[in-house]
């Protein structure tokens, strides 16, 4: 690893010495290829200096004399919560820059996560055909003949002829390169089973229809994008990372090799949290009579339904369609107060059969109350709903399987205190 390390916590700034032009110019580069607002700012100062200010971004970025760590406020497992990452917006990377790193193994892992994601996408939309040009020897004319190869048919007196046609196929780049992009990240998963297991499945799928053939990044770069295709697009940025960092492996030896990344740790605190109740819910026979819902829309709030309310997690009774028993919303982060209730506050009142409201933090956040909501403080027989407040260990020393278990069994322990207010 070169040059020493600087750490920038979330929401902190350090001033960065010893850089180069080189490394300026790159900091400001859009090399991340972030769609919404920057995840650091940089300013220049004097003599090689910069000041960085992060935001809520963790990551690693190897300059050519400083590596520059984005730190968490939240010690925990980064790596194994990255593997239940499902948006990719909040993944920054630069696969261009290949860094030694003592994780580097699981890139793949991340990278497997959202590359399935897109191909979860694409089999939703239905899997692209297109004309391609075909060259062969049949018994019967298709196409247009090719007569120089068909000289040497009749020279030999066989009974075919040589046709050039175009055939509506499955088996074509795009799909050449997913199929061969899947087949390389498989046996590359180190602890997310569950993705292996997805991959194989579309890998079997693919080879139905597609040929496995020789792929190398450059590839990725002669698809030509269209509306008919064009939901391919993220999928073949993916299969391109993945092939990169195939052969960048092949040729550094070692594990050890990964690239600059920052990632948004708001949504993978999100996202891991919201997998792993949703796991819990349908593995675990204590909550067989709910179903989980995520992200729904509710606008009954104001009478003019204006004002839109999305929670997080609803567990709703499976004998019903409209009792919602607990909601659940993720905080990475205390506001500090009482603002982070004001949110579940309106989910309870949008949702008239809401007993509970669970918010959710990690366990660094001085957080543990226990709060009864009125909903009409004038009528003693007004509709009371339970607001809590719970925290969540990320910290701990285990295996990526045992470290899952660990999560969900404190998860199950807090949503059923919830439910049997």
């Amino acid at each position: 690893m070169n040059g020493t390390p600087t750490v920038i916590r979330e929401y902190a700034s350090e001033v960065v010495n010893n850089l180069s032009d080189k490394d300026i110019a790159y900091l400001k580069k859009d090399c991340f290829k972030y769609s919404t607002l920057a995840p650091y700012e940089v300013l220049a100062l004097r003599d090689n200096q910069v000041r960085i200010k992060n935001t809520s971004y963790s990551g690693i970025i190897q300059l050519e004399n400083v590596r520059v760590h984005f730190s968490t406020k939240v010690r925990t497992n980064l790596f194994y919560m990255l593997s239940f990452l499902r948006d990719e917006k909040a993944f920054c990377y630069d696969p261009e820059m290949p860094i030694e790193i003592k994780e580097g193994a699981n890139f793949f892992d991340i990278l497997g996560r959202m590359f399935l994601n897109e191909l979860d996408a694409i089999f939703q939309n239905g899997f692209y055909k297109s004309y391609v040009r075909k060259h062969e020897n049949i018994a019967f004319i298709k196409g247009k003949m090719v007569f120089k190869e068909q000289l040497q048919n009749d020279v030999r007196r066989r009974l075919k002829f040589e046709c050039s046609y175009e055939d509506l196929t499955y088996d074509n780049l795009e799909n050449r390169i997913i199929l061969k992009a899947t087949t390389l990240l498989i046996p590359l998963i180190k602890f997310n089973d569950e993705i292996k297991r997805d991959l194989i499945r579309y890998s079997y799928l693919l080879r139905e229809e597609v040929g496995l053939t020789n792929i190398v990044p450059d590839d990725c770069d002669r698809v030509q994008f269209s509306r008919l295709n064009e939901y391919y697009e993220t999928a073949i940025r993916f299969s391109k990372v993945i092939l990169q960092n195939y052969f960048i492996r092949s040729t550094y030896p070692g594990e050890s090799i990964g690239f600059n990344f920052i990632v948004n740790m708001n949504k993978v605190y999100e996202d891991f949290i919201t997998t792993m109740i949703e796991e819990l819910v349908v593995e675990d026979k204590t909550f067989e009579k709910y179903v989980l819902e995520k992200q729904k829309r509710f606008d009954s709030l104001v009478e003019e339904k204006e004002i839109i309310t999305r929670p997080d997690v609803i567990l709703r009774r499976k004998d019903s369609e409209d009792d919602y028993p607990l909601i659940i919303d993720t905080k990475y982060k205390s506001e500090g107060g009482r603002s982070d209730y004001y949110q579940v506050i309106a989910y309870s009142l949008a949702l008239p059969t809401a007993k509970s409201c669970c918010l959710i933090y990690p366990e660094t956040e001085p957080v543990n109350t226990r709060l009864t909501l009125v909903a009409n403080p004038n009528d003693p027989k007004s509709r009371k709903v339970k607001l809590y407040a719970v925290t969540i260990n990320l910290d701990q020393e285990l295996d990526f399987n045992n470290y899952v278990k660990a999560i969900k069994k404190d998860l199950k322990t807090k949503l059923l205190s919830c439910l049997e207010a």
